[in-house]
């Protein structure tokens, strides 16, 4: 299968390089560009999975490049972050105009870099290894309940085969056993959705992945001694 592909687009060579160093343990596919009208190009050429475009650049600057991005029929569903420098209310602004699907403060901080991408595209930095599971799930939102299914599980989250409508940032209290262990209980954080004609991963069900928050550690210690009788030695 393909690896998805992400294409950073930067005038500054310095700025390449760190956001590829950002993404050299992901199993994905990286793709640069030094302007607008080369990124457009590329776009339309390779029809990356996900766009790192930043605000402020000669000639084409990135709030031009995702206005065509985003007005383009075939192109238009392209997640697109813009990356502005902190403080810049009115280029904040101008982005949010253009249509972009998030925007990341400059100096770019890791963190916050590698977790906007893996909400369009999973593979960004996976930094836990994923097994897979097949044990059952429920889960509240509000004061709605759900059932579902666990279909893999790392340290550091799941994902919840299920279809029901939530939203990435939503919060839910989430409930699942695995062999041998009691019932585990977390709040959770919905860290991207898999769900209807913008399906990330086709081989998974319709559901959602969720990072823990706050797990307690009894919980944390069954999860981890789950994953390690799996991991090969």
């Amino acid at each position: 299968m393909k690896p998805p592909s992400v294409l950073l687009v930067d005038d500054e060579r310095f700025f390449l390089s760190v956001q590829r160093d950002f993404l050299k343990g992901s199993p994905i596919a990286v793709l640069s560009a030094s302007g607008g009208e080369e990124a457009l190009r590329i776009a339309r050429e390779q029809r990356p999975d996900l766009i790192y475009l930043d605000c402020r650049m000669p000639e084409m600057d990135g709030v031009a490049c995702c206005t065509i991005l985003k007005g383009d029929r075939e192109l238009r569903t392209i997640p697109v972050l813009m990356m502005v420098p902190e403080g810049k209310e009115k280029d904040r602004e101008r982005c949010l105009a253009a249509g972009c699907d998030g925007i990341i403060a400059k100096p770019i901080d890791r963190r916050e870099f590698l977790e906007a991408g893996r909400r369009f595209v999973p593979e960004v930095e996976r930094r836990h290894q994923r097994i897979r599971c097949g044990s059952l799930a429920v889960f509240r939102r509000g004061n709605e309940s759900f059932h579902g299914s666990i279909e893999d599980i790392s340290f550091s989250g799941v994902y919840v085969g299920a279809r029901c409508d939530v939203k990435m940032e939503d919060r839910i209290r989430l409930g699942f056993f695995l062999p041998g262990s009691d019932l585990i209980e977390t709040d959770a954080r919905v860290a991207w959705v898999n769900q209807g004609h913008r399906r990330i991963k086709s081989g998974l069900p319709e559901g959602f992945g969720v990072e823990f928050v706050g797990i307690a550690a009894k919980a944390a210690d069954q999860v981890k001694r789950y994953i390690a009788a799996y991991v090969p030695r």
